[in-house]
C-alpha cells in the first residue's frame, strides 16, 4: 500500500468524503431528526407549569433583651434559635397542617401512600435561605399536573402564607414548649430522687456513727486514744521503776539510821524539876553577884568575895556530874541503857524516812493498779483496732458516696434554675424581633419549566442525532468518490478516472429529491415554531 502523507488537502478530501457519506444517508438523518424532534416536543409540550410562590422576612437580633441576661450567665443564640425555627418548618406535622388547611392539596392527599409522597415532594420544594442583612427568604414551587395553572398559582401561595404564620409564631412552638417540659419534668425527678438517695444516705451514715461511736466519735479518733492510752501505760510505768529506785535508796538508808537517840538526863529530868538544881542555883548567885556589883562593891567586899566562891564549888560541882554521866555512856551500851543519867528519844530522821518508805509504797501500790487497769484498756484496744482499718474505709466510703451525692444534687438544682431561666428567657417576646418585609405573592406567570428551551435544545439534539445516524451508516457502507481513496486502498495501478454524464431524467430526478428535502427541512421547522407559538398562546398569561 502507497504511503499517505496528510496535509491540508488531504484533510480537504476527507471532509469532503465524510460529507458526501452524509448526504447520501440523507434520508436516514431526516427521519431520524423527525423522529426525535416530535417525540421531543410532545413530551416538553406536556410538561406541567410550574408556580413559584416566596416571602421576605427581617429577622432583628439586636434586641434589648439578649444584653441583659448575658449579665446572668445566659447567651441567646439567636442564629441558633432562627436554624431551629427553619427545621421545624418542613417537619411532617406541619406540613400535614398545611395539606389539611388546603382544599387542593387535601384533594390530593386522599390516601396514606399519596399523603406520605406529597410531603416528601414538599419537603423538597420548599425552600428557607438566608439572605444578607438578617434577611430569610421562604420560597415553594409546585409542579402537580392533577391542578390546574391557577389552581397551583394558589396553592403555591397559600403554602408560603402558612409557612410565613409558622415562622412569625416561632415554628412548632409548642414543640419546643414540650422539650423545655419533658426537660424540667425530667430535672424534677432527678431532684426528687437524689433527694431519697441523700437522705438514706444520711440515716446510713448517721446509723453507722452511732454503731460506731467508740471508733469514730469524740474529739480525736480511735487510733489516737489507743496511742494516748499506750503513752499513758508507758508513763505510769516510768513512774511505777522511778518510785521503785527511791523505795530501794530510802531502805538502804533507813537501815544505817537507829530508830531512837540515847542522850544524858538534866537534872531537872531526875528531879522531876523544871530546870537542874544545880544550874539554878549558879543562875541565882550570879544574878545576886550582878546586884552586888551594882550596889557598888568590890571584888574585894566579903559579900562579893563569898557569892563569887559558891559560884565557883557549884560550878566545879556540875562539871563534875557532867564528867560523870560522860564516863557512865562511854562505858557500855548495857551500863548506859540501865544508867539513871541517860534517856532513849525517837530519831527524827529514822522517821522522817520511814514516812517516805510508807507514801513511796502506797504510790507504787497506786501505781500498780493503774497500770493493770491501763494494761487491760490497751489490750482491748489493740482488740478492737484490728476493726478500725475497715470502719475508717467504710466511714470513708460513706463520705464520698454523700458527697457524690451532694455534688450531683447540687448540679441538677443549679441546672433547673438554669433551665428555667432560659426557658423564661426564651419564652420572652423581647429577644428576636421578626417583620415581614414581602408577603406572599399570587404567581401569575409560572416560573419554569423553560418549554422554549427545551425544544430548541431538542431541535439541535434532534439535527446532531441525525447527522451522528447518517455518519455511522455511510462508515458502515463506504464509498470511494475520488482517484486518491481508489489509490489508497488498492495497490493498483491507476490509468485514469471518466467523469459521470447525468441524463435529462436524472437531473430532474435529482432536483426532485432536493426540492423534497428542504422541503422535509422546512416542514421541520415549521412545526417547531409552530410549537413555540402554541406553547407562546396556549401557555398561561
Amino acid at each position: 500500500m502507497a504511503s499517505a502523507t496528510f496535509g491540508l488537502h488531504e484533510v480537504y478530501q476527507q471532509i469532503k468524503s465524510v460529507a458526501y457519506g452524509i448526504w447520501r444517508k440523507r434520508w436516514y438523518m431526516m427521519a431520524t431528526t423527525w423522529l426525535i424532534c416530535l417525540v421531543g416536543w410532545g413530551a416538553v409540550s406536556t410538561m406541567p407549569y410550574r408556580y413559584e410562590s416566596s416571602a421576605q422576612i427581617y429577622v432583628d437580633t439586636e434586641t434589648i433583651l439578649p444584653t441583659i441576661v448575658r449579665g446572668f450567665g445566659i447567651d441567646i443564640d439567636v442564629t441558633r434559635r432562627i436554624d431551629a425555627v427553619k427545621n421545624q418548618l418542613v417537619t411532617r406535622p406541619n406540613l400535614e397542617k398545611i395539606i389539611r388547611r388546603s382544599e387542593y392539596l387535601e384533594r390530593l392527599a386522599n390516601n396514606d401512600a399519596a399523603l406520605n409522597s406529597l410531603v416528601a415532594e414538599m419537603q423538597g420544594d420548599i425552600r428557607v435561605t438566608a439572605l444578607q442583612g438578617s434577611m430569610y427568604r421562604i420560597q415553594y414551587e409546585i409542579s402537580d399536573g392533577r391542578l390546574s395553572d391557577r389552581q397551583r398559582a394558589e396553592v403555591a401561595r397559600n403554602v408560603v402564607n402558612n409557612l410565613l404564620s409558622f415562622f412569625l409564631e416561632g415554628g412548632a412552638e409548642g414543640a419546643n414548649g414540650n422539650n423545655n417540659e419533658n426537660a424540667q419534668d425530667f430535672l424534677d425527678q432527678q431532684i426528687k430522687d437524689y433527694e431519697e438517695r441523700l437522705s438514706a444516705a444520711e440515716t446510713i451514715h448517721a446509723k453507722f456513727k452511732q454503731d460506731n461511736i467508740e471508733y469514730i466519735g469524740g474529739q480525736s479518733s480511735f487510733l489516737s486514744r489507743h496511742d494516748e492510752a499506750k503513752e499513758s501505760l508507758r508513763e505510769t510505768r516510768n513512774k511505777i521503776g522511778e518510785l521503785n529506785v527511791t523505795l530501794s535508796t530510802l531502805q538502804e538508808q533507813i537501815q544505817n539510821v537507829p530508830a531512837t537517840i540515847r542522850e544524858a538526863k538534866s537534872s531537872r529530868v531526875r528531879g522531876g524539876g523544871d530546870d537542874d538544881p544545880l544550874q539554878s542555883r549558879i543562875t541565882e548567885l550570879q544574878k545576886k553577884l550582878d546586884s552586888l556589883r551594882t550596889f557598888g562593891y568590890r571584888d574585894k567586899h566579903p559579900d562579893v568575895v563569898n557569892v563569887s566562891r559558891q559560884i565557883e564549888a557549884l560550878q566545879a560541882e556540875f562539871k563534875q556530874q557532867q564528867d560523870d554521866i560522860a564516863k557512865e555512856l562511854s562505858a557500855s551500851a548495857e551500863a548506859g541503857k540501865n544508867s539513871n543519867f541517860t534517856t532513849e528519844t525517837p530519831n527524827r530522821l529514822y522517821e522522817q524516812l520511814m514516812f517516805n518508805i510508807i507514801d513511796t509504797r502506797t504510790q507504787v501500790r497506786t501505781l500498780e493498779q493503774r497500770e493493770l487497769e491501763q494494761q487491760k484498756l490497751v489490750a482491748e484496744m489493740e482488740e478492737k483496732a484490728k476493726r478500725v482499718p475497715e470502719i475508717e474505709a467504710r466511714e470513708s466510703q460513706l463520705q464520698r458516696d454523700f458527697a457524690q451525692l451532694r455534688s450531683f444534687y447540687n448540679d441538677l438544682l443549679e441546672k433547673k434554675q438554669d433551665l428555667d431561666l432560659r426557658a423564661d428567657v426564651e419564652n420572652a417576646d423581647g429577644s428576636v424581633s421578626l417583620r415581614v418585609v414581602e408577603q406572599p405573592n399570587l404567581p401569575t406567570r409560572p416560573s419554569g419549566p423553560p418549554r422554549l428551551l427545551f425544544m430548541s435544545g431538542m431541535l439541535v439534539f434532534a439535527l446532531m442525532s441525525g447527522v451522528g445516524f447518517a455518519l455511522v451508516l455511510s462508515v458502515l457502507r463506504p464509498v470511494v468518490l475520488t482517484v486518491e481513496q481508489l489509490r489508497s486502498q488498492f495497490d493498483l495501478n491507476i490509468l485514469g478516472n471518466v467523469s459521470r454524464s447525468l441524463s435529462e431524467e436524472e437531473t430532474r430526478q435529482r432536483s426532485m429529491e432536493l426540492l423534497m428535502f428542504a422541503g422535509a427541512t422546512a416542514a421541520l421547522f415549521t412545526v417547531f415554531a409552530g410549537f413555540v407559538v402554541f406553547d407562546m398562546i396556549g401557555g398561561p398569561g
